[in-house]
């Protein structure tokens, strides 16, 4: 009845976390680090969980426990009493899932129910030592309860898929065949995706399963043309332990639609009509699920637990029913079909949204006086969640103010792509909202982008239009994701533009306009000067406008100011964005730095080169932070004006002076933790530069296909900055600083950013509920950019007076308090 939570990326470590829990007898709570932690402590607050294996700041002010999982096992095992064993009734997890009242809501599910459904799937398709099961699936989506776990029952291997690994075609192939996967799961938006990559021809693996949306009839004869498996489509909700029914989509298969199938062991389908009555085959009906795998119900929900659990009727083989939602009818064979849904549920890649939750957020804002949500498919294929806003009388719609605002509350995947502003929301003649009349979005380019007007940017363009849908062709300047663009969708283009070029996902992500985008292939093809650099020269420039002085990102340890992107792309007033990357990765040959100083000075030249008057506005992250202050120092000891100095989660140098030197396997570890794995994937004695680079290299990760002399540069300049920084001796800036500190981190670290009032002359502070290491992401990114573009415009020589006036540069807060 304990529930521990886990917030942890997908790792071993997790894994292990996860195994531990069910041994103890508790319930694991399944968390995605990267969500906001706004919702993240609702969902804690809402389950009573007893302990977080995760950031300790997500627990500032619950009776939840923080654990740090590199310090679980160490020291004496405490001695605590013992408790009863885990009975079959007991909760096994709790997975929350989007809800219609507008809050997320748990869903309990007890050991029967898993167990019934781990041991149907490990004797139904005979699954033992000579597999491979891949886990790539959020632990927040039920599908991983089967990753995670079926192979400790049979004795399958089991492979853990790097974070995001399951969002890249490209790299999700190269896992395939470096560990020659037997079992895996797609759903079937990324498995279209999958088949798209040309990688993906010749695939061989026993058992591939899809569920989580429909599986199109098309898209199953495609996979038997691509690759070599079998191909099964499974069906089941959050509230019935995974997967109720299956259907084997074989080669052979000619159904149209592809069923849903047949019940597993101990599981029952009934379709029945309004009354509860079954109906005959070929007549729709309500899919209600009985027998063993049934949730317990809705933690702390009672009333929807009573909603939806039902009381079977007299005549059927159950004392209690499940309703669905979902329409479906029973064939002649007694396969059951899926029609759709009865509600305003929808399954958007895999992932169960309820609109309602995503209307309730929205209508929260203060702006907002109605508000309504749709899951839109105007175009086949393509599937957007779109918001109509009426605003309050006398308020401007502000899309970016709207999307932070969501950001804040919601996971990215249940964050409107498409905004439209209404006067009043349409409706039917009884007074209710008409859905059917709400507009659909236009998903045009920016009207003030130039038009593309070389070969390259004309094929680039076009290419957006294909894979976004677009009626029209982008501008130059157009941000493939401010067209709506997502991970997905980055992938097809890449895909589409591949064709000799080295084109990856990561890619897309740099250089997301259709002008930067098409620079870039120019490089690859050798054709202007600078190819071999292709992001690695001494700036990227990440975004483009030439109204406003530049921002000028510096980069953290590992050299490299990729991560800014979002942050530049988030910016709501348009200016240059450029970010200073470490000489060595160039690969010019010339010697290190040898102090910190001398970088600053080095910096300072090409902010100078880059911008001929002031103000010079300049961020860094972490050491990019550090290297920040020591910049504007040097402006300021040349006589040249500092705008905005922005630290984002850095410390000054005294704070690592007297901190034990780092020993060579964190060098390691550092650079794991760049590529976004889990610094503790490798066991010590594979901490080496050939260990982690074979690491890498076999999980397709982009960082291992670079050559042996870059990967040497990274490695170089994590050690050389990390030395740096220590030896370092802080000349003051006597000018303005703003810090932005992650919060969730720094509970015991005893960082502070007052350590910083030495060096700078004023200090204004922000709490950002994030990690130190989700700093650069979305949804840190939501709450970092405006406050930052709002210091930045006050900053601007050029900006009037009412606009750097509204809104202004927020005061400081205290250390508690979320900005």
């Amino acid at each position: 009845g304990v529930l521990a939570a886990v917030a942890l990326p997908r790792s071993a470590r997790r894994v292990l976390c996860l195994l531990t829990i069910l041994r103890s007898g508790a319930a694991y709570l399944p968390l995605d680090p990267r969500q906001p932690a706004a919702r993240l402590r609702g969902i804690l607050t809402d389950a009573h969980a007893r302990i977080l294996i995760g950031p300790a700041g997500l627990c500032d002010g619950l009776d939840t426990r923080p654990l740090a999982a590199d310090t679980l096992g160490e020291g004496a095992p405490p001695d605590v009493p013992d408790t009863p064993a885990a009975g079959p009734e007991d909760p096994a997890y709790v997975i929350y899932t989007s809800g219609s009242t507008g809050a997320p809501k748990g869903v309990i599910v007890p050991h029967a129910a898993i167990v019934n459904r781990l041991e149907w799937m490990r004797a139904h398709y005979a699954i033992g030592p000579e597999d491979r099961i891949l886990q790539k699936t959020p632990a927040t989506f039920d599908v991983s309860v089967w990753e995670l776990f079926l192979p400790f029952l049979s004795g399958a291997r089991l492979v853990v898929a790097p974070p995001d690994a399951h969002r890249d075609p490209a790299w999700l192939c190269r896992l395939m065949r470096a560990h020659r996967i037997t079992v895996l799961h797609f759903v079937p938006s990324m498995l279209a995706a999958v088949l798209d990559e040309p990688a993906a021809r010749g695939l061989e693996a026993r058992l591939v399963f899809c569920s989580g949306e429909a599986l199109p009839a098309a898209l199953r004869d495609r996979f038997h043309r691509t690759i070599r498996s079998e191909l099964h489509n499974l069906y089941g909700p959050t509230e019935a332990a995974v997967d109720v029914s299956y259907w084997p989509a074989d080669a052979d298969d000619d159904s149209r639609p592809v069923p849903i199938g047949l019940p597993v062991w101990n599981t029952r389908l009934h379709v029945l009509d309004g009354r509860l009555r079954p109906v005959p085959p070929g007549t729709p009906g309500q899919l209600y699920l009985g027998g063993r795998q049934l949730a317990t119900g809705y933690l702390g929900r009672p009333d929807l637990t009573a909603e939806r659990f039902i009381a079977a009727p007299p005549g059927l083989p159950d004392e209690r029913l499940y309703a669905t939602g979902d329409l479906a009818t029973l064939r002649e064979d007694c396969a059951v079909v899926y029609l759709g849904r009865l509600d305003h549920q929808v399954k958007l890649r895999g992932q169960r949204i309820e609109l309602g939750e995503i209307e309730a957020v929205l209508a929260a804002h203060p702006d907002v006086a109605q508000a309504a949500v749709l899951a839109r498919e105007d175009q086949p294929g393509r599937t957007l969640l779109a918001a109509y806003v009426v605003t309050e009388s006398g308020r401007a719609f502000d899309r970016d103010a709207l999307a932070a605002h969501m950001a804040d509350h919601l996971p990215d995947y249940m964050i409107p792509t498409a905004w439209i502003p209404l006067a009043t929301l349409p409706v039917t003649a009884n007074g209710k909202l008409d859905r059917k009349a709400l507009p659909a979005p236009e998903l045009s380019a920016q009207t003030a982008s130039r038009p593309p007007h070389t070969g390259l940017e004309r094929r680039v363009a076009e290419a957006f239009r294909t894979v976004l849908g677009l009626p029209d062709l982008p501008g130059a300047d157009d941000d493939f994701f401010a067209l709506g663009g997502h991970s997905l969708l980055a992938a097809r283009l890449a895909l589409a533009l591949r064709d000799g070029h080295d084109l990856s996902l990561g890619t897309v992500f740099q250089y997301p306009t259709v002008a930067r985008l098409a620079a870039h292939l120019e490089d690859a093809d050798g054709r202007t000067a600078g190819a071999s650099q292709a992001g690695f020269g001494p700036v990227v420039t990440l975004r483009e406008s030439t109204d406003r002085p530049a921002l000028f990102c510096i980069h953290p340890a590992g050299g490299l100011s990729w991560c800014y992107g979002t942050l530049a792309r988030a910016l709501p007033t348009p200016r240059t964005v450029h970010g200073l990357q470490a000489s060595a990765l160039a690969l010019n040959g010339r010697p290190p730095a040898d102090s910190l100083d001398a970088l600053a000075q080095a910096y300072t030249d090409q902010v100078l080169s880059l911008q001929a008057e002031g103000p010079y506005h300049l961020a860094g992250w972490s050491v990019g932070g550090i290297l920040a202050q020591a910049v504007a120092a040097e402006l300021q000891a040349r006589g040249r004006a500092v705008g905005v100095v922005a630290l984002l989660d850095a410390y000054p140098c005294e704070a690592w002076r007297d901190r034990p030197e780092p020993a060579p396997e964190d060098l390691y570890k550092a650079l794991l933790h760049i590529a976004g794995a889990d610094p503790d994937a490798l066991p010590p004695e594979r901490l080496s530069r050939s260990g982690v680079v074979e690491f890498l290299r076999t999980q397709g990760h982009p960082l291992g296909e670079l050559s042996d002399a870059r990967l040497d540069a990274v490695f170089e300049t994590v050690g050389c900055t990390n030395r740096l920084v220590r030896g370092h001796r802080h000349t003051r800036y006597d000018g303005p600083a703003l810090h932005f500190q992650a919060a969730l981190d720094h509970a015991d670290s005893g960082l502070s950013p007052e350590m910083w009032q030495p060096h700078v002359g004023t200090l204004t502070r922000h709490a950002v509920d994030s990690t130190h290491a989700g700093l650069p992401g979305a949804a840190a990114t939501a709450r970092i950019a405006p406050i930052l573009d709002a210091c930045l415009r006050a900053a601007d020589p050029t900006t009037p007076i009412a606009d750097a006036a509204e809104p202004h540069c927020p005061p400081i807060r205290s250390h508690e308090e979320p900005a």
